[in-house]
């Protein structure tokens, strides 16, 4: 056991492989926790696969699970990458991957057969971070509650509400869901202060997403400013074509118990050879021939896959450009995360790409451990639960004075309504800061009885070409004229990019919550608790012989709503099923300007009024203080000032005009300025005088 280790741990939920890291309070550091069941690499990087072993009827997570792959027949009972399927529905591609046919149909809800059960992705999922809870439970001693866990930069809204509810089903709160290429940047090294802008983009390709996000660092802020991705595009993939490479070069001679795991198992393993070597040999055993694969041949089947992650290159940095002005001469370095930048064709094009020099793309450290190791950094601003319980969500946070750093994240998708024509109404759009709160008011189609408020996720024009979020019923409504009632929908999006929706009539004021249609979700607490015992019950068997059952039962959860803020997608193409008009008044979109705080920090997203033309409200989050006392980073009792009780967008200029004068660098224009903005906020002072006294502080800085 090591006490040093902070008990809230981060976590690498990967599509192929994942890690779990916690921060290390003696070295300021996070470190990987290691399988005390395994050694070398394979301890410290599990395979995300999950198998029910159909002899014994023992479930088999990790290593163990993916040998079995190479030992068929049989292979029909173990799941591999099943993250990419998480929030998703059956199509006719997936119901034959599946073996679904006959028992689901086309929209239906994705589930895997595992033994004489369906499972939904996020409960197999559940069974991958039960493993990596156990791991963190060996290296620390006793329970573990609470984690970070990280997701695809272009995960998309159900895809993050299905992760959080599998974080939940392993018995984890999950205290903050944090882009994967973010988590990446912060482990490099990019929390650093640095004086100078810094402007990085994180070319994230792992084993069955590939995301790419630019994200600018100044100081102690660290800025995502454009996102991209394709989310079935990563080594997954080029084990694939190196299989079909496999059967067309075996042809007749391929033996027909040799099963499609099996195949892409050598592939994989062909494909991590040629990132060592030349040349590599396959050989499926049972008599065929053994083939000699080149790294040129290799590198030629997998170059119309790369080039896909180039095209998502450009759209970020297109973005980027639009949205900040960047320009891909402005980018510092490449920075490479995912076991899949391995492969050396892949820094080739990153520099062919950019025409920079060979430093520009950097892959400097541990591309499989380094999400983990980022998310451990965020995992350390938080406060461990003594217990967990479904029906609580824990939001203490920890000071940390060594890692006083704030993350800034952005909404990778436009969020809107569908309205008459077909058309989306756009109230958060891509690349708004996150937290948000936005508000539009609706009217009414000619003598309506009943509208729908149906939200939609995605960028075209039209709603038919995004992803259905859900939909609010708006029932009982009394037949008028079209305008004449009004509705106000409300959108907020968390620090997780979750959304919550509210819509109000205003005529009457009776509120609609957001009870979406949601079929690729859990939801009920009830239920989400009765699933948590039958997961932890078969996880159990995977226990090593003598070892006690997992930590933590499950308790009962009641029959109340499971309390998170925003429901997942049901992802049903088709006809616009609103018969909103479009907005009568429109609030400005001000990007929200609340960052994610780093350690010492906290910024709840309460609402704050501002008028604004017409008869609809735009309201922003506000900071408030946060809890807990002083800081102990800064010597505050001489001057009386606490930069606890400080908005936390001034909290950091503040702490470092104490400093200062700590260390008796302050000039006397400094302390001027310095008193002056905290008796402001010690009188209440209004937001624009903030921002005055605040400028005058920083210009003093």
């Amino acid at each position: 056991m090591e006490d040093e280790l902070h008990r809230v741990v981060g976590i690498d939920l990967g599509t192929t492989y994942s890690a779990v890291a916690a921060y290390h309070a003696d070295d300021y550091a996070p470190k990987i926790l290691a399988d005390p069941e395994r050694e070398g690499a394979a301890a410290v990087a599990m395979p995300s696969v999950v198998r029910l072993d159909p002899a014994t009827g023992v479930l088999v997570v990790g290593h163990d699970a993916k040998d079995a792959i190479n030992e068929g027949p049989g292979t029909e009972g173990t799941l591999v990458e099943i993250k990419r399927e998480m929030g998703a529905v059956f199509d006719e591609k997936l119901l034959d991957r599946f073996g679904a046919r006959g028992v689901y149909q086309v929209e239906d809800p994705v589930r895997a057969r595992l033994g004489d059960e369906w499972l939904r992705p996020q409960e197999i999922s559940a069974l991958v971070l039960m493993k990596m809870k156990w791991i963190a439970e060996q290296s620390l001693g006793g329970e573990i509650h609470d984690a970070v866990v990280t997701v695809p930069a272009y995960f998309m809204e159900r895809q993050k509400k299905a992760t959080e509810e599998a974080a939940l089903l392993a018995g984890l709160y999950p205290r903050q869901l944090i882009p994967e290429p973010t988590a990446a940047a912060i482990a490099y090294g990019v929390d650093r202060a640095e004086s100078e802008r810094q402007v990085y983009l994180v070319f994230d390709l792992g084993g069955g997403t590939f995301d790419v996000s630019i994200i600018e660092t100044r100081e102690d802020e660290i800025e995502v400013i454009a996102t991209a991705g394709d989310q079935r595009l990563g080594g997954g993939d080029f084990d694939d074509a190196v299989a079909e490479w496999i059967k067309r070069e075996l042809g007749d001679t391929l033996p027909k118990d040799v099963e499609p795991l099996q195949i892409k198992a050598a592939a994989e393993a062909a494909k991590r050879e040629l990132s060592l070597r030349s040349t590599t040999s396959i050989d499926l055993g049972g008599g065929t021939t053994a083939l000699e694969l080149s790294r040129d041949t290799f590198e030629a089947l997998i170059q119309p896959i790369l080039d896909r992650s180039l095209k998502q290159v450009d759209e970020a940095l297109k973005f980027a450009r639009s949205a900040k002005g960047v320009l891909p001469e402005h980018v510092n370095a490449v920075l490479l995360v995912g076991g899949s930048t391995r492969i050396p064709q892949v820094k080739r094009m990153l520099l062919n790409h950019f025409d920079r020099d060979e430093g520009f793309v950097r892959g400097d450290a541990n591309p499989d451990t380094l999400v983990a190791r980022g998310a451990a950094i965020v995992a350390n601003r938080f406060e461990a639960s003594p217990a967990f319980d479904l029906a609580t969500r824990p939001t203490a946070e920890r000071s940390a004075d060594d890692q006083d750093y704030a993350v800034t994240l952005i909404t990778e998708h436009t969020l809107g309504v569908g309205v008459q024509d077909g058309e989306l109404s756009v109230l958060i759009p891509r690349g708004t800061k996150i937290p948000a709160r936005q508000v539009r008011t609706y009217t009414n189609p000619d003598q309506a009885p009943r509208i729908e408020a149906v939200i939609y996720q995605g960028e075209d024009k039209y709603v038919y070409n995004n992803t259905l979020i859900g939909t609010i019923h708006l029932d009982d409504i009394e037949r008028r004229p079209q305008g004449y009632h009004e509705f106000e929908v409300e959108f907020r999006l968390d620090v997780n990019g979750l959304l919550g929706v509210q819509v109000t009539h205003t005529n009457t004021g009776r509120e609609y919550q957001a009870t979406f249609d949601q079929s690729t979700t859990i939801g009920k607490l009830d239920e989400l608790a009765e699933r948590r015992a039958a997961l932890a019950r078969l996880f159990a068997t995977v226990l090593p012989a003598g070892t006690a059952e997992p930590a933590g039962e499950p308790q009962d959860g009641g029959s109340a709503e499971f309390a998170v803020p925003s429901p997942v997608a049901a992802a049903v193409p088709g006809p616009v099923a609103a018969g909103l008009p479009g907005p009568v008044t429109t609030t400005v979109p001000e990007p929200v300007a609340t960052s994610v705080p780093g350690p010492g920090t906290t910024t709840v997203p309460e609402p704050v009024t501002t008028a604004v033309p017409g008869p609809v409200t735009a309201t922003t989050p506000a900071s408030v203080p946060a809890q807990g006392g002083p800081d102990p980073s800064v010597d505050a009792p001489a001057t009386g000032i606490d930069p606890a009780a400080v908005p936390a967008e001034y909290r950091r200029m503040v702490k470092k005009a104490l400093r200062a004068g700590r260390d008796g660098q302050a000039p006397p224009a400094l302390t001027a300025a310095l008193g002056a903005f905290w008796e402001a906020v010690r009188a209440g002072a209004d937001e624009d005088t903030l921002d005055e006294l605040a400028d005058v502080l920083e210009d003093e800085l």
